[in-house]
């Protein structure tokens, strides 16, 4: 029986899980990215800096029938 793998990638959390209630899928640890920038454009004053993060969520869901592959593909995105 072939086997149907579609990953779900959202930086929101519910957006991630919106559909999935019935259906088995597998939680991919969340990726955090990082990146830190200085405040001030021109480099001079006291070193101040800003951090800024992106949480990306990854949801793996496992198809192995065609009604589960029907009851996927009718949800609306």
């Amino acid at each position: 029986m072939p086997t149907i793998m579609i990953t779900l990638t959202s930086k929101n959390v519910n957006n991630s899980e919106k559909g999935l209630v019935s259906l088995d899928y597998l939680r991919i640890p969340t990726k955090v990215l990082k990146i830190t920038t200085r405040k001030s454009p021109c480099g001079e004053g006291t070193n101040t800096w800003d951090i800024f993060e992106l949480h990306v969520h990854k949801r793996v869901i496992d198809l192995f029938s065609s009604p589960e592959v029907k009851k996927i593909t009718s949800i609306t995105i």
